[in-house]
């Protein structure tokens, strides 16, 4: 006579507190690393006067 509840797949997921903490950080880690690599990538290149200078040549 005892059932057992079984739950849903998508509860189940909800439930798991350090998985939710683990993909919280883990993309907001791995976004705002793709977002300062573009920022990176659009920079205009540095004039060859200032890397002389720079260089001290």
């Amino acid at each position: 006579m005892s059932e057992e509840k079984r739950s849903s797949p998508i509860k189940d997921f909800f439930d798991d507190f350090m998985l939710l903490l683990f993909l919280g950080v883990t993309i907001y880690a791995a976004s705002y690393l793709i977002w300062g690599l573009m920022e990176l990538a659009w920079l205009p290149p540095i004039p060859d006067e200032i890397k002389q200078s720079l260089l001290g040549r």
